[in-house]
């Protein structure tokens, strides 16, 4: 089981998502980007490797429930106890009525702001009101 790492941002759109955390340089990172192919992760029966997608996969919100999924399991294991979700209001909208409950009650905020095209150095001022000095930054 990985160790609890503490405060998760997952900053998503329609079709891409980042997950960033607070580092102990005092900025914020990027710690993996999925897309609609490698939101699920690898799959053991593929080799390891991404499903390619097929027709179903072309259903509307079908990138937010895999994104959900993600997320739920990503608590599920421990990567962390705080979450921020910021995605554009129909996408976080959406991701807000898909999580589990134990997932739902680690959230602590949320925005509703595209900033996936946001580089890491630029995410501070939107961000910054929930990362508190123990969180690295």
């Amino acid at each position: 089981m990985v160790g609890i790492e503490g405060l998760y941002f997952v900053i998503a759109s329609t079709n891409r998502a980042r997950f960033v955390r607070p580092g102990p340089d005092n900025n914020l990172h990027t710690v993996r980007v999925v897309d609609s192919i490698t939101v699920a992760g690898p799959d053991m029966r593929n080799g390891g490797n991404p499903v390619p997608p097929s027709p179903a996969d072309a259903e509307p919100n079908r990138f937010t429930r895999l994104l959900a999924d993600r997320i739920n399991d990503d608590f599920a294991v421990d990567l962390f106890v705080e979450l921020v979700l910021v995605a554009a209001a129909e996408v976080l909208n959406d991701l807000l009525s898909m999580l589990d409950g134990p997932t739902s009650a680690s959230l602590i905020g949320s925005l509703a702001k595209d900033l996936t095209d946001v580089p890491d150095l630029e995410l501070w001022p939107h961000l910054r009101s929930w990362v508190r000095p123990e969180d690295g930054v």
